[in-house]
């Protein structure tokens, strides 16, 4: 009996173009993968911004040492670097006739730990007074614009104005 299998190798080039494709997906794969944590993080990275441009577009916002021109008003505390896909997003929304008086109370309610819910935030967030700040939404006070901006940021439902 004869033996009739004719195996033919694949040629070099073959192979080598093989390979040179190979290697070039591979890198395009990596490449992609790579650049999806970079999408995830720049998004992380700049969320907050997003978040508190849409709520509080054109208004603002001092740190928790700070003072605005106007005392008196419909004022917000607030920290940054939150991520907007968060349910909970602390907001805090407040009138005040005596800013600088209410803002030092309220930072002093927080540093005895007196604003529980305040601080249970920061406690499971990893903030602290630095990262707290205040935004003015309203140059007066009033029931009504108040009772509006917490429906606005849904600070009832999703932040501290339980």
């Amino acid at each position: 009996m004869e033996n009739n299998t004719n195996i033919q190798s694949f040629p070099s080039w073959g192979i080598a173009i093989l390979v040179i494709v190979f290697i070039l997906a591979l890198i395009v794969a990596c490449w992609g993968f790579i650049s999806g944590f970079n999408l995830k993080r720049k998004e992380s990275s700049t969320s907050s911004a997003i978040v508190w441009n849409e709520l509080f577009i054109n208004k603002k916002a001092v740190k928790f040492n700070e003072n605005f021109e106007v005392n008196e008003g419909i004022f917000a505390l607030t920290f940054a670097k939150v991520e907007k896909s968060d349910f909970f997003l602390p907001i805090y929304i407040f009138n005040s006739d005596d800013f600088i008086k209410d803002s030092k109370e309220i930072i002093s309610q927080i540093i005895e730990g007196e604003f529980e819910i305040v601080n249970n935030y920061m406690k499971e967030n990893k903030k602290n007074l630095k990262d707290l700040f205040f935004v003015q939404l309203e140059e007066k006070t009033s029931d009504l614009k108040k009772e509006e901006w917490i429906k606005k940021t849904g600070s009832k439902n999703r932040g501290f104005n339980i």
